[in-house]
């Protein structure tokens, strides 16, 4: 549904820009199941799918889509596409890596093509351009 029909939404999703969205409230969690979230900050919730433009994540859990740009601060990436921006923090579980800053977290699995990885830990994964600056790696 329309973010203007939930009632009860918290007021950072309804700050929001989006395009298209369909979103529930479930249990007191914003589940995001598709559209496009222009821009705006993600606080907290279930990104399932859709399309990330350009915005400040600060915490959640991603489900699937793509990311095109702007901030992660923290939370779970459980698999998707991401473009461009600036990872700070938080646990990468499967996906693909395009383009972007990496300052520090968890990569568990995936593949990684250009960008620049500060710091963080690297479990597993496939690694084909970029700039390796600082971390662990244990694949």
């Amino acid at each position: 549904m329309k973010i203007s029909e939930i009632k009860d939404a918290p007021q950072w999703l309804i700050d929001a820009k989006t395009e298209n969205e369909d979103v529930e409230i479930i249990e007191g969690v914003v589940v995001w199941k598709s559209g496009t979230w222009v821009d705006g900050t993600w606080e907290c919730g279930y990104w399932k799918d859709g399309i990330w433009e350009r915005g400040h994540w600060e915490d959640g859990y991603w489900g699937n889509g793509t990311w095109i740009d702007g901030v992660w601060e923290g939370g779970i990436w459980e698999n998707g596409r991401w473009e461009n921006g600036l990872w700070r923090n938080g646990t990468w579980k499967a996906g693909e890596w395009i383009d972007g800053k990496w300052e520090n977290g968890f990569w568990e699995y995936g593949w990684w093509n250009d960008g620049v990885w500060m710091d963080g830990e690297w479990m597993d994964g496939s690694w084909s351009d970029g700039f390796w600056k600082d971390g662990i790696w244990k694949d």
